[in-house]
């Protein structure tokens, strides 16, 4: 299970680095990296200044609890990244899940038109935004926040880019049947792919393209 969960993890980062998958990746980092800077600049604009000015020890509070809110943004932007990285990238996902099956021999998958691939990264994000936004309280916590987003975040990754990458060839149903036969597998696939959100989309499209078709051919 292992083995071929890093088999999988290796091929993927060979394709989004040195293989048909890396100008997917450059324009995955640079429109993801954008919406996050723009979300927490927006945040920092609007949200900070609302936060009253004060003469004596008011004032001290007051830029205590800017930079409060300051720290406040950088965490939000950290916890919407991998939403905002996953939306951009499940546009892309099924057109470098495509090129990877070509690469390596596996069976022509079915057309998934433009709108259902809008839809699969609408239905990879939200869950990954919402699960984030409760799970903020935990990011203040050092030690505690690291494991919380890694662990959330590869759990999340693992489990949707696993059942869309199996639903290109086989029902919905058979789909979320064959993830759960290989949670083991689907997991640490999707911790990797945590590691590196800007980039997890493809890799995770590559790797999970491997991972399901080894898992279908019994190799």
């Amino acid at each position: 299970m292992l083995m071929r969960a890093m088999t999988a993890i290796l091929g993927g980062l060979k394709d989004v680095i040195f293989g048909r998958l890396t100008w997917l990746a450059i324009i995955n980092l640079v429109i993801a990296v954008t919406l996050t800077i723009l979300a927490a600049t927006a945040l920092i604009r609007y949200v900070v200044p609302l936060i009253p000015d004060g003469a004596g020890w008011f004032g001290n509070v007051t830029t205590f609890g800017e930079f409060v809110a300051s720290v406040a943004v950088v965490v939000l932007a950290i916890a919407l990244s991998p939403a905002i990285s996953m939306v951009v990238g499940g546009v892309l996902f099924d057109f470098a899940a495509e090129r990877v099956e070509k690469k390596i021999g596996a069976p022509k998958a079915r057309n998934v038109p433009l709108a259902e691939g809008v839809l699969n990264g609408a239905r990879i994000a939200l869950p990954a935004l919402l699960l984030n936004l409760v799970a903020i309280p935990l990011y203040f916590i050092p030690g505690v926040n690291a494991l919380t987003f890694y662990a959330l975040n590869g759990y999340l990754m693992g489990r949707e880019y696993a059942t869309i990458t199996a639903a290109r060839h086989m029902s919905y149903r058979e789909a979320v049947a064959l993830r759960k036969r290989n949670g083991l597998s689907v997991f640490f696939v999707g911790l990797a792919c945590s590691v590196i959100p800007f980039f997890a989309p493809l890799v995770g499209a590559s790797a999970m393209t491997r991972l399901v078709q080894a898992v279908r051919s019994g190799s």
